[in-house]
């Protein structure tokens, strides 16, 4: 008798899109953007260098951006903290390394308060999504 378990694949595989960019672990905040079209090539490196993970538009410009357990929005003039729902619905392809995203941080700081802060949105968020498949 088999109990319907087959192999599921590791969120920590899980690839954004292809056309879109993944930076590592710096740690400063950003400094209001001066425009909104692509920032220069010094300018794109500077903040993916000042925060944890940027992920890019389709046209290469900063759209979310996460470092110390906070997301933040990288389409305004300057950035702004936003929460794990707003980072999910931002972007639909990037839903699942936001995921990801929040599931590592939360994993590799147990006792930080923040962790259980980004549980609760994590949570709220996803049984929203799911009622509205319903």
């Amino acid at each position: 008798m088999t109990t319907g378990h087959a192999p599921v694949a590791s969120l920590l595989t899980e690839r954004p899109p292809d056309e879109h960019l993944i930076s590592e672990f710096p740690r400063q905040a950003l400094p209001p953007r001066a425009n909104t079209s692509r920032p220069s090539s010094a300018a794109h490196a500077s903040i993916h260098q000042q925060y944890e993970v940027v992920y890019d538009d389709a046209h290469g410009r900063p759209l979310l951006a996460f470092t110390d357990g906070q997301w933040w929005d990288m389409t305004s003039q300057s950035p702004r903290p936003v929460t794990v729902r707003f980072a999910l619905r931002r972007d639909p392809s990037w839903a699942g390394a936001v995921v990801q995203t929040v599931c590592l941080w939360m994993r590799s700081h147990p006792h930080d308060e923040r962790s259980f802060d980004l549980a609760t949105e994590l949570a709220l968020a996803v049984g929203e999504l799911a009622r509205q498949q319903d």
